[in-house]
């Protein structure tokens, strides 16, 4: 018997990313008659055990009413599912996927590790996040740079592409506006896009591609009108995306007092 269980990482490591349940490796190194032999039995898990403990392999993770086993370095992640969810983003063109829309499309046993995939996604910038009222939207840094005209001519596909813009400005730039703005409005946090462009002087797409960009990156959440009364010029400024009728008009600034 303990020669034979020599030979269940082998097993495990050529079922790569499919990896092996807990059943099928009992049937295969004690068999159906050996199944009931409690001394066999915990001789397995205890093997098993080891190889968990020292790395080779990881489990048991349970989908269903099965437990699988993976070596190491293979079945789902967070990495695996966050390319699951940029995939999703990506078919999806330029229709924004909401987020239960886009939990039910990630499927088996990656959908366990969607919450943290999805931040995965979103801190990589291989995914941007968009904030509507206390609902999220995604769109994947492929269709966002074609649609406001992304540089990419190094990019990756595990990193961002860096984004130029006519004139050297980063949010460091804004972010004394904004506060100037937010106080002036009372402390109201959403600042509107408008203000923003007349009081730092800057073309609409320059700030447009920053906005974008910071929104891509998490520091910023950019939010549509609930209005019709707005000013022309006002809703003029702001940022139109596919799926939306109403263009995004005001600006946040995540942990800001």
């Amino acid at each position: 018997m303990a020669s034979k269980l020599d030979h269940i990482l082998p097993m495990i490591t050529d079922a790569k990313d499919s990896g092996l349940t807990l059943a099928s490796i009992r049937a295969k190194m004690i068999g159906k008659a050996g199944a009931k032999d409690r001394g066999r039995e915990a001789e397995l898990r205890e093997k098993l055990a080891a190889l968990v403990s020292s790395g080779a392999i990881w489990g048991p993770l349970k989908h269903g009413v099965a437990q699988y086993y993976f070596a190491s370095g293979f079945g789902p992640s967070i990495e695996t599912a966050s390319a699951v969810v940029a995939r999703l983003a990506l078919q999806s063109g330029a229709k924004l996927l909401s987020r239960p829309i886009l939990e039910k499309k990630v499927t088996g046993m990656n959908r366990r590790f969607f919450p943290d995939a999805i931040k995965h996604a979103v801190a990589n910038q291989t995914i941007i996040e968009l904030a509507c009222g206390t609902s999220r939207y995604y769109l994947h840094r492929d269709v966002a740079a074609e649609r406001f005209g992304f540089d990419q001519s190094t990019a990756t596909s595990a990193l961002p592409a860096p984004i130029k813009t006519p004139q050297q400005i980063a949010l460091e730039d804004l972010l004394p506006v904004y506060r100037r703005l937010k106080a002036e409005q009372g402390g109201f946090s959403a600042v509107k896009i408008f203000d923003l462009q007349a009081a730092l002087n800057l073309p609409k797409d320059v700030l447009h591609r920053l906005l974008v960009q910071e929104a891509q990156a998490g520091r910023i959440t950019i939010h549509p009108t609930t209005s019709v009364e707005l000013p022309a010029d006002v809703i003029d400024a702001g940022i139109r995306l596919p799926g939306f009728a109403e263009p995004f008009v005001t600006v946040v600034v995540k942990n800001e007092p």
